[in-house]
């Protein structure tokens, strides 16, 4: 009976260890962050001088995995404060590589305050924002 009893509480201890471990798997097959792709590309222009020019620029945002629905619910808020930003944008922010720098960190800001006004705790969604493409008619 003793016997049965350890074959019993192996088998059980085997099954525990192979949940744990499965579960673990699982877990580590979720990526903890994903990238959101806002499209289309902004087309906008920029600089109230006499001639008109261009900027074309697409983002994506680095968001937390379980966050990605929440920030696609919220897209068109978040594409308009970037349209926006892009369009009040002197030349020299958007030629120069500290410039659009500065305005890729700007609107990462804006984007976390959007964030953070529709959602509560919102701004820690937003890990990073990237320009994936950046092009400038001058």
């Amino acid at each position: 009976m003793k016997i049965i009893g350890k074959i019993v509480m192996a088998k059980f201890l085997i099954a525990v260890c192979c949940l744990t471990l499965a579960g673990t798997a699982a877990a580590q097959d979720l990526p903890e962050s994903v990238y959101v792709d806002i499209s289309p590309s902004f087309v906008t222009n920029y600089d109230e001088g006499a001639r008109l020019k261009y900027l074309k620029a697409r983002v994506s945002l680095k968001v937390n995995a379980e966050s990605e629905m929440i920030i696609f619910h919220h897209l068109p808020s978040i594409q308009n404060a970037l349209v926006i930003l892009f369009s009040s944008q002197a030349e020299e922010n958007l030629t120069s590589t500290v410039g659009r720098e500065s305005l890729r960190r700007e609107a990462l800001q804006e984007v976390r305050n959007i964030m953070s006004t529709l959602e509560n705790a919102g701004s820690e969604k937003i890990e990073e924002l990237y320009f994936t493409d950046f092009i400038v008619q001058q």
